[in-house]
């Protein structure tokens, strides 16, 4: 994030090799489709208490203003049992 540029991600074949590497971030990609040849990409990071890092709020604030994500939702447990809540990186974080 120092030096605030996109680098390229490495090849990977799942039928060929298997690829443990620490989880990137964010966790998820979501490819929405919202009409032809259009799609709204969300990223969504998982936390335990929906709370992120200050080098993950840098993170997510670059990706947006960039416009890698158009969305990025922050998925946590649910008081309610088996249940996942999702929040809005930009109503959480972006008040303004």
């Amino acid at each position: 994030m120092k030096e605030g540029k996109l680098i390229i991600a490495r090849k990977y074949n799942p039928f060929k090799k298997l690829f443990v590497l620490g989880a990137g971030f964010p966790d998820f990609i979501i490819m929405r489709h919202i009409h032809d040849g259009l799609y709204s990409v969300i990223g969504v990071e998982v936390k335990m208490n929906g709370i992120l890092s200050k080098e993950e709020k840098e993170k997510c604030r670059w990706y947006l203003q960039k416009e890698i994500f158009s969305k990025i939702w922050i998925a946590k447990k649910s008081k309610e049992r088996g249940k996942i809540e999702y929040i809005d990186f930009d109503v959480r974080y972006n008040k303004k």
